[in-house]
């Protein structure tokens, strides 16, 4: 006689029970299976970008708050900045899990703020000088246009430097690649009229940043801080250390990202520390690989409607003010595309987030037993996406917007019509070119059916790792 549907769901539930007693694998999938079950309803009848913020998106960000709760807790932490624009959703997750998760862990008062922090409106307040450090970030990037995108990283005046770049016979926008051996680069960063034009600006946004993290709270001796965000190089913490370390008054400073990548210059020599909760590139294994295969996505996920902050100003009262990207730039228009999609997509990680603190309420567990599990749930997704997964996520989510002082748009994936009518005219290079552009390689693979690509991908991936 054929099981119902019903003692099918029963007879798993109690596998994943059972097994979750012997292994952390078990116990996270006992957790999701249990928060997939409480809204069965609403799944069966909700659009694609809710199921998927609900079923993938939720999990990760669930655990990753849930994590940050326990550092907080372990660290000590007084003061926590969600910094955005990430840190609007992680901020609300945080609200949702904090009453069952901190309940019993959190016994201090921990105040919270939304900072209005960027990688652009924290470099130039870390830069007194322009040196070979700031010439390879602001170089490192796809397309780089040479001393122009060195200068739009750090919210420096082109038209102010121009004269000087060409009396050292420098095209503004020229690309640069051997930046340590161009004789015209080291004359120019050695001119002290150039030095001077950038120690004016730096002040200037030295000033208007300390005034903004004053009314931020950041600031306090034997004050500990967390700064919660997406992560990935520590940029931003990597700035505040660099503009503010020497100041008495320099809180110790937690970077609890959710994913943290290795760059040879930064967090390497300061007073302060930086942890990746849910990937973290200096412990390394294959399912933590699949989450820097496609950052993006979680960046996109996270994502708060307002635009990213540019910099800083005075306002009538003496306050400081964030500067926003204007609506009519490029990269913003691209972000005001998908900002309907992403907002569903996030109600559904929300409504997750909600099931997920009621299964800790009822049976309390750890944030690290649920990361076995997770790595897995992130593989599937971002390794194996279902052609119908890749289609409807590159699509309805749009574009990832440059926010390093350009105003560039990168999709997730390549456009099958544009690659194919590239291969029709044997543009073979163009073809590679746009395919290896994309954000997301598996799911570029999965949208072109090329028979065997997606196959070669996982293969070059799992053997080269």
């Amino acid at each position: 006689m054929l099981e119902t549907k019903l003692e099918t769901k029963l007879k798993t539930k109690a596998l994943l029970e059972a097994e979750a007693n012997s292994s952390e694998l078990w116990q996270g999938a006992a957790v999701y299976e249990q928060c997939l079950a409480a809204n069965e309803k609403g799944l069966q009848q909700a659009d694609f970008l809710y199921v998927y913020g609900y079923e993938f998106l939720g999990m990760a960000y669930s655990v990753y708050l849930h994590n940050v709760i326990e550092k907080i807790e372990q660290f000590g932490i007084d003061h926590v900045m969600f910094i955005a624009r990430e840190g609007y959703l992680f901020q609300k997750i945080y609200e949702i899990l904090k009453p069952s998760v901190a309940a019993d862990r959190i016994t201090t008062p921990v105040t919270t703020q939304y900072a209005y922090l960027s990688r652009v409106s924290t470099f130039l307040a870390s830069t007194p000088q322009l040196t070979t450090r700031e010439v390879e970030l602001g170089a490192d990037k796809p397309n780089q246009k040479g001393l122009w995108s060195i200068l739009k990283t750090f919210d420096l005046p082109v038209d102010e430097f121009r004269p000087l770049a060409a009396a050292h016979g420098i095209s503004m926008k020229e690309p640069i690649s051997g930046y340590w051996t161009d004789q015209k680069l080291t004359t120019f960063l050695s001119d002290t009229r150039v030095q001077s034009l950038v120690r004016k600006h730096h002040q200037q946004a030295h000033r208007k940043l300390a005034s903004y993290l004053d009314q931020c709270q950041f600031w306090g001796e034997n004050r500990k801080v967390a700064l919660v965000d997406i992560g990935w190089h520590g940029t931003i913490q990597d700035n505040l250390v660099r503009a503010f370390n020497q100041r008495p008054d320099f809180p110790l400073v937690h970077g609890l990202y959710f994913g943290r990548r290795q760059m040879k210059t930064f967090l390497k020599y300061s007073g302060s520390f930086s942890h990746g909760l849910i990937f973290d590139d200096r412990q390394r294994h294959i399912n933590g690989e699949s989450i820097n295969s496609c950052v993006e996505l979680f960046e996109k996920g996270a994502g708060a409607p307002h635009a990213s902050t540019i910099g800083y100003e005075y306002s009538e009262t003496g306050t400081v003010q964030p500067v926003f990207k204007p609506d009519w730039r490029r990269s913003r228009q691209g972000e005001l595309a998908s900002d309907a999609a992403i907002a569903v997509m996030q109600q559904g990680a929300l409504d997750f987030a909600r099931q997920y603190g009621q299964q800790f309420q009822a049976k309390p567990f750890t944030a690290e037993s649920m990361k076995p599990f997770l790595e897995a749930l992130i593989t599937r997704h971002i390794a194996f996406p279902t052609h119908q997964e890749a289609l409807l996520v590159s699509t309805q989510l749009g574009q990832q917007a440059e926010d390093m002082g350009e105003d560039n748009l990168r999709r997730m994936t390549v456009a099958p019509a544009e690659f194919w009518m590239l291969i029709k005219h044997k543009e073979l290079k163009a073809a590679v070119k746009i395919f290896r552009s994309a954000h997301w390689n598996a799911g570029s693979a999965r949208l072109l059916k090329i028979p065997g690509l997606h196959l070669f991908y996982l293969l070059k991936r799992f053997l080269c790792f």
